[in-house]
């Protein structure tokens, strides 16, 4: 398959880079994390309180073993949620749907973004200093991160669209 995916730490602009390729390029927007939200038929914040981190991470994992499978649908742009790189066994439905683009962004940055952002405000709320939690969670996530990219973007200084078009350009 040859399907375009974007990855990145919470923050990295994922959602905003993935629908400006799409637009660009004309490709459905598919997102891991709506699919397990719609599929709930309930928020993400509500499924982590009911149901636990492990739970939604095992259904994103469902989710993409799913579409690695399915064959029929066709190129589209692939968000992958923040964590789906740190599972190991996510490298393999990633391979094989397609490219990963890893969006790479300072801590500066991610953490600028994160105290702006109402789709993140949780990590605000938790307990304790968002820099040590977001310190936390990039040492956690980093690794899975350059594992899985095919390609690494430095988003810093750039517009969503600016990144659209490096990341189309590299597609060929």
């Amino acid at each position: 398959m040859n399907h375009i995916m974007i990855e990145g730490f919470m923050g990295s602009g994922k959602t905003a880079v993935a629908k400006s390729v799409a637009k660009k390029a004309g490709l459905p927007l598919i997102d891991v994390g709506k699919i397990v939200v719609k599929r709930m038929n309930m928020s993400s914040g509500d499924i982590y309180d009911r149901f636990g981190e492990v739970y939604y991470r095992a259904m994103e994992t469902f989710v993409l073993q799913e579409l690695s499978k399915d064959e029929s649908f066709e190129r589209s742009v692939i968000i992958l949620s923040s964590a789906i790189p740190s599972i190991p066994q996510n490298l393999e439905f990633t391979k094989k749907l397609g490219k990963v683009y890893y969006l790479k962004a300072k801590k500066a940055t991610i953490i600028k973004r994160l105290n702006e952002s109402e789709k993140h405000k949780w990590i605000r709320e938790e307990e304790g200093d968002i820099t040590d939690r977001v310190t936390k969670l990039l040492k956690e996530r980093e690794p899975g991160y350059k594992k899985a990219a095919d390609v690494t973007v430095d988003v810093e200084g750039k517009t969503a669209d600016q990144i659209a078009d490096e990341i189309l350009a590299s597609e060929g």
